[in-house]
């Protein structure tokens, strides 16, 4: 045997530590290493080891499981040399940690391992479920946490059985907690089949002299949507009834008693007394398929009944705090946005209500055991569920002569749009100039132009500061043309290339507000762009903005024309309205009236014919016609933004011409 020189022994000592070093350097670290129930413990984060390594701020989340629930604190991290730390205590019941760490949309939740431990009781053990929790933690048929796991972390069925079937040898008493999941697992493994475990499972629950009403509702669920044994289900019910008269499942059955009511009158003393039986506060953290979809519903017909019959609002405030908290987004849009967008009321009147859903929907408290999510990420929930809502209250506010108020709002979900709203874009452009900032207003009309999602108003804005800067517009659509997307526009000139067609189309003449005969068979030759609409439809007058810039575009062009046919309108004097609307708008756009139905005596005789030769339903409808007089596209609804709508026609035009 060779003798190991000193030298070696140097090299080989510095080969071991540099070993053990680049074996040491993980980016997640849990100090103690056996973190205890109820004492503190310090996470450390490198995120320079991770996914997240260009970013300069890192959040983190850290999940509890404690009583079978995932619960979620913000972690209050700190910079200190070149990884975050933080220091938390772990509650008493607390089985199981899990961290996650992220920026803006970017996460990282430790890849295949997670970033997740077991806890451990003072005495060295193991809490109640933690083998069950680690399992479902990363199993899809059973997920606990969704959304956590990364998808190489999942687990699969079996594995997923491993690991409650350590839960019972650790802890034979965890059957209580094991036995409806494992059923689950079972019943997805082996669908169909009736388990006689899962039959003794549900009697061993029965027999237990004291077991809470969740519990109960999981063996009720697995004797009757998975075993499918009516008599075993009605024996449990039967046992929850007994012992929970006022639990959740007496309240589910009076909430569908309830719904059933058709008399929203009725409803009414119903409701009032079901939440005198069943207090919302005690029933917070608790939501059931039937409370989700049934119970919301009966809150808008109690409260929405007395609105529409005598504008009585006095049932809104009445109920407000025990309406479930996603309902208040529907109660907004009904009391506040279709109102206001169908001018049935201006913004000083709905302000008072639009400010107490505002107000009870951006600050409830998170309740319900199904979402998890921290106090910060609860607050960008909000944001994100309720952008639409947020933007409609500045408008309100803004209206009302809250200007900087509704700055402020738009300011907070600027991220959740990131300028591909022109509603947005517009709102925002206008509330910039109100307060002041006028020097954001053009970086902004030009963040929105390479979204494709900007306005007229906007368009013009940008045009007056060109001339500013270069004394005329001459060379002003070279400039908006550079600021466009390029990608943008060959992704859609390819998709419309893909939605292309070449139809025979007939073509009918038809009178214009002025009782003029135009007929379109006579214009072969033209390129003509046809736009079905009607002024009681909210997004055919929403798509007209974007129209009208194509149809300033080829204003000068002999070869295309555009006609805005008016259909299934019912006023006596809706030629006066169209009229009304036009110049309100400051439009300029060839309004035509669609010809009567002689078979249904109705003002859409074209429209019909159209749609029943070319399959499509609805208004707004585009449809644009070559010079050879075939329909080449044939195209519904309205996304939203004025420019892509106009982008998306001028582009339309340009291929036809260009195949002349």
């Amino acid at each position: 045997m060779k003798k190991i020189t000193l030298l070696g022994s140097i090299v080989i000592l510095l080969l071991f530590t540099c070993v053990a070093k680049a074996q040491d350097r993980k980016p997640f670290h849990i100090i103690p290493l056996v973190p205890v129930a109820g004492q503190d413990v310090k996470f450390t984060y490198d995120n320079s080891l991770t996914s997240l390594a260009d970013e300069e701020t890192i959040y983190g989340t850290v999940y509890y499981w404690e009583n079978l629930r995932w619960r979620a604190e913000d972690l209050k991290l700190v910079k200190n040399d070149t990884a975050w730390e933080a220091t938390c205590r772990v509650p008493e019941n607390c089985a199981l940690v899990s961290c996650k760490f992220y920026a803006g949309d970017k996460k990282d939740t430790g890849g295949r391992s997670t970033y997740t431990t077991m806890t451990f009781s003072k005495n060295g053990q193991n809490l109640p479920t933690a083998y069950m929790a680690w399992g479902m933690l990363r199993n899809k048929t059973l997920e606990s946490l969704p959304e956590y796991c990364d998808e190489d972390a999942y687990i699969d069925d079996e594995v997923m059985r491993f690991w409650l079937n350590q839960q019972l040898l650790k802890d034979p008493g965890a059957r209580k907690y094991v036995f409806y999941y494992a059923a689950k697992l079972l019943n997805k493994m082996m669908p169909g089949e009736k388990h006689e475990q899962m039959l003794g499972d549900v009697d061993f629950i029965l027999n237990l002299p004291d077991v809470d009403e969740e519990t109960l509702l999981k063996a009720l669920e697995v004797a009757k949507n998975i075993v499918k044994d009516s008599t075993k289900a009605a024996a449990v019910e039967t046992r929850i009834l007994k012992d929970y008269p006022n639990g959740i499942l007496a309240r589910d059955q009076e909430i569908w008693r309830i719904f059933r009511i058709m008399d929203a009158d009725a409803k009414a003393p119903e409701l009032d007394a079901f939440l005198k039986r069943f207090p919302t506060e005690k029933f917070k953290d608790i939501e059931t398929e039937t409370s989700s979809m049934y119970l919301g519903k009966i809150f808008q017909a109690v409260v929405y009944q007395p609105i529409i019959k005598k504008n009585d609002y006095s049932f809104l405030y009445k109920y407000l705090h025990d309406v479930p908290h996603l309902c208040l987004l529907t109660f907004y849009w009904h009391m506040v946005q279709v109102p206001l967008n169908t001018n049935q009321r201006t913004p000083e009147q709905v302000l008072p209500f639009a400010k107490v859903i505002y107000n009870e929907v951006m600050t409830r408290p998170q309740a319900g055991a199904d979402q998890v999510y921290s106090e910060r990420e609860w607050k960008d929930y909000l944001l994100t569920r309720g952008k639409d809502m947020i933007l409609k209250h500045a408008f309100v506010l803004d209206a009302t002569g809250s200007s900087a108020e509704a700055l402020e709002l738009m300011e907070e979900i600027k991220g959740k749009y990131n300028f591909k709203s022109a509603e947005y874009n517009n709102q925002y452009v206008r509330l910039l100039e109100k307060n002041g900032y006028q020097s954001m207003v053009i970086p902004t009309i030009i963040a929105s132009i390479r979204e494709d999602a900007f306005t007229p108003e906007m368009l013009e804005t940008l045009r007056k500061d060109y001339v500013k800067q270069h004394k005329n517009d001459k060379d002003f659509e070279t400039y908006l043309a550079s600021l466009k997307s390029q990608e943008k526009q060959q992704e859609l000139q390819k998709h419309l290339q893909e939605t292309m067609i070449n139809k025979d189309i007939e073509l009918f003449a038809m009178e214009d507000l002025n009782g003029k005969k135009v007929d379109l068979s006579k214009m072969k030759g033209k390129i003509i762009v046809l736009d079905f609409w009607a002024t009681w439809c909210a997004p055919c007058k929403a798509s007209l903005p974007g129209m009208q810039m194509s149809v300033n575009k080829y204003k000068d062009d002999p070869n295309v024309a555009f006609f805005f046919i008016s259909t299934m309108e019912t006023a006596a004097d809706f030629k006066e309205q169209i009229r009304k609307f036009m110049k309100e708008h400051n439009y300029t756009l060839h309004v035509l009236c669609d010809n009567v139905n002689p078979k249904t005596k109705k003002r859409s005789a074209v429209y019909d014919t159209y749609a029943k030769a070319f399959k499509f339903s609805g208004i707004p409808h585009k449809m644009i016609i070559d010079g050879n007089g075939k329909l080449r596209w044939s195209i519904g609804g309205y996304m939203g933004s004025p420019s892509a709508l106009a982008e998306e026609m001028n582009l339309m035009i340009e291929m036809l011409k260009a195949a002349k």
